[in-house]
This record gives C-alpha cells, structure tokens and sequence, in this order.
C-alpha cells in the first residue's frame, strides 16, 4: 500500500496518457472525457501546489471559515450594513425586524 501512496502522481499520469492514446470513437463517450479532465485537473493541482488533491477540502474548508475584516482592522474599506442601507435608501436601518 505504501508503494501505490508513493508513485499515485506517476499511475494518474499513466491512466491518463492511456486515456489520450484510446481510439477517437472510445474517447469521445462523456465519461471517458469527464475521467480525462478529473485526471487532468488533480495531476496539476498536485504539481502546483505540491500537496495532494485530497487536502484541497481542507484548504477550501479553511479559506471559507476565516472571519472577515472588523471595522477595525480594516477601517477605510469596511462599511457597517447599517450604514450602508442608509446611504442607500435615505433612512435609518433598522435590521432588527
């Protein structure tokens, strides 16, 4: 098991050069084209970003857990919801209802 851990990138790369080199009429079925893309997608993540496609949820995950600025951090560019509806509409927001 640990030898199939190590060479995983070089068997996706295999898999898909073997995919490549199918007949045109077997490469053109739409799963064989989605397997091809997949393929495609996880052997670049993997060289971009030196990790496995496996831990892109976690990243993902992670991104979208962060909290946003507060006013204080980020004092020009953060706009109160409040304030924002009052610039727009000309009254005080009331958000609670």
């Amino acid at each position: 098991m640990d030898l199939l851990a190590e060479y995983h990138l070089w068997i996706m790369i295999a898999v898909l050069v073997g995919l490549i080199l199918l007949p045109q009429e077997k490469r053109k079925k739409k799963s064989v084209l989605t397997l091809i893309v997949v393929l495609g997608f996880s052997i670049g993540y993997e060289l971009i970003m030196s990790e496995p496609v496996t831990e892109m949820p976690d990243r993902v995950s992670h991104y979208f857990g962060q909290e946003g600025a507060s006013h204080t951090e980020n004092q020009h560019y953060y706009n109160r919801p409040e304030d924002r509806i009052e610039k727009r509409y000309g009254t005080p927001a009331n958000l609670d209802k």
